[in-house]
């Protein structure tokens, strides 16, 4: 079993385990009761204040002792309509299996962009189930979501908070660590117990050289800085712990150090070598990612910081540091990426296929779209393709347009026969209605009549002494 880092190891499980917040917590426990009861008058909450108070804490500590499922939706991440309305969708659905219900986390909320906060706004509206969102500074929510939202105020710990912490973590794993160091890291965590926590975590079995790592380590630090500071140094030692602090992962660092090999090295060869020295820490990064070995993370990160510094001669002089072009062809092709996800799910609804098939017919489709506009308006038709899909698929606006005129004229054609057999359908309903009330009608008259006969029959003769007399169903079964 892969270890936990300590944050989330000692990540409290409980409203009450939380360092110091005492004035918010009673306000969040009174919501989620709402919630409980029937509904809130704010079916939203919004926890804002300073990183590492414990805001996201909260929530898998309410979700812990409520017995709710946590569904996290990261806003600086996914940004666009199409995966917020996907994630947050779950929001206003009810299981209706007995299992558990959902809690919609929406972190970082100060980062979303416009479009995404008009569609988390409406789905609060609609929402069967609590949506919690964090933000450091609430002022940058937009005011469409926080007039929906129970503001919540989470203080900056103390440094007293953060020393108290850190001692329980120091006592539960049975270590010795020196007093100064656990005041060192509380000083320097800024009121962010997380990053003291994992500045404890990072000295604890090393406690003599404390505040020569600590020295390097920075609540926020420039990525630029790090990567000035990985390429400067020949040294093992200071590229791992230039790392440390930076605000990424370490597979988004690894995209970065990747796009400026070679503007930093001079020979061919420690390109190369430097290139194979990534390879292998995204080797690690793999292997952690599919078995959840998240142990293995710490070897990549010796290579792509050690191993990149020693891998060979740095070029002299000022060198400059550029972006990956891989985020930023990710950033250019996001809403793209979007519309082929949404033909994507098109079909494989509509044609009944998996997602591999779906792709494979993806590409059959552009070529139809490309060479056959007659079988592309058929398509469209029965895809119901919006116009920015339709022209995703046909590659040019004016293709596209063309081919949606036909389409138009496709599904005005199937209205058309679709009205015509309804109108068949109850002309043929009407007719048949008709004549079962004639058939019925018929019938009442040939019973009248034959009881007529019966009657005259009877009075004119009489039967003989042991003879059988004529009854309605000897009548009727003559007429048959």
């Amino acid at each position: 079993m892969p270890m936990l880092p300590w944050t989330e190891k000692y990540r409290p499980r409980r409203l009450d385990e939380l360092v110091n917040q005492a004035k918010a917590l009673p306000k969040v426990r009174e919501w989620m009761e709402s919630w409980l009861r029937g509904r809130p008058k704010k079916k939203a909450l919004l926890l804002y204040g300073p990183p590492g108070v414990g805001k996201t804490a909260t929530v898998y500590a309410l979700a812990n002792e409520y017995g709710f499922e946590v569904i996290e939706l990261n806003a600086s991440d996914e940004r666009t309509t199409e995966k917020i309305k996907r994630y947050v969708g779950a929001a206003y659905t009810m299981d209706v299996f007995g299992r558990r219900r959902k809690l919609i986390l929406l972190d970082e909320a100060d980062n979303m962009e416009s479009s995404g906060a008009g569609e988390i706004a409406r789905l609060i509206d609609k929402a069967q189930n609590p949506i919690i969102m964090t933000a450091n500074k609430y002022w940058f929510v937009p005011q469409a979501i926080r007039n929906k939202s129970l503001l919540v105020e989470y203080k900056k710990l103390t440094q007293r908070d953060i020393m108290k912490a850190l001692w329980r973590i120091v006592k539960a794993e049975n270590l010795e660590v020196p007093g100064e160091v656990i005041k060192l890291i509380a000083q320097r965590s800024n009121g962010d117990l997380r990053a003291a926590i994992n500045d404890l975590e990072t000295v604890a079995f090393a406690p003599e050289d404390a505040e020569s790592i600590l020295a390097y380590r920075d609540v926020e630090k420039s990525v630029f800085q790090v990567l000035g500071s990985i390429f400067a140094t020949d040294n093992v030692k200071k590229a791992r712990m230039a790392a440390w602090g930076v605000d990424k992962t370490p597979e988004e660092l690894m995209l970065w150090i990747d796009e400026n090999i070679p503007y930093v090295y001079e020979k061919p060869e420690d390109v190369a070598k430097a290139y194979e020295t990534l390879s292998r820490a995204d080797i690690y990064f793999g292997r952690a990612n599919r078995t959840g070995t998240y142990g293995l993370w710490k070897y990549a990160i010796d290579l792509i910081t050690g191993g990149i510094a020693v891998s060979g001669t740095k070029k002299k002089g000022f060198v400059r540091l550029y972006p990956p072009k891989t985020l930023q062809m990710l950033k250019n092709t996001r809403d793209e990426r979007g519309l082929r996800d949404e033909i994507l799910r098109k079909v494989m609804k509509r044609m009944h296929m998996s997602k591999l098939e779906a792709i494979e017919t993806l590409e059959v489709l552009r070529a139809i779209f490309e060479y056959n506009e007659e079988m592309a308006a058929h398509i469209t038709a029965f895809l119901e393709l919006g116009d920015r899909e339709l022209e995703f698929l046909a590659g040019s606006k004016e293709r596209a347009k063309s081919i949606k005129g036909k389409a138009m004229n496709i599904q005005k054609q199937v209205r058309r026969e679709r009205k015509m057999g309804e109108l068949e359908t109850s002309i043929a309903l009407s007719e048949r209605k008709e004549e079962e009330e004639e058939e019925e009608e018929l019938t009442k008259e040939e019973l009248e009549k034959a009881d007529e006969e019966i009657e005259v029959e009877g009075k004119e003769e009489k039967p003989k002494k042991g003879g059988k007399q004529a009854t309605l169903f000897d009548f009727l079964g003559k007429k048959k």
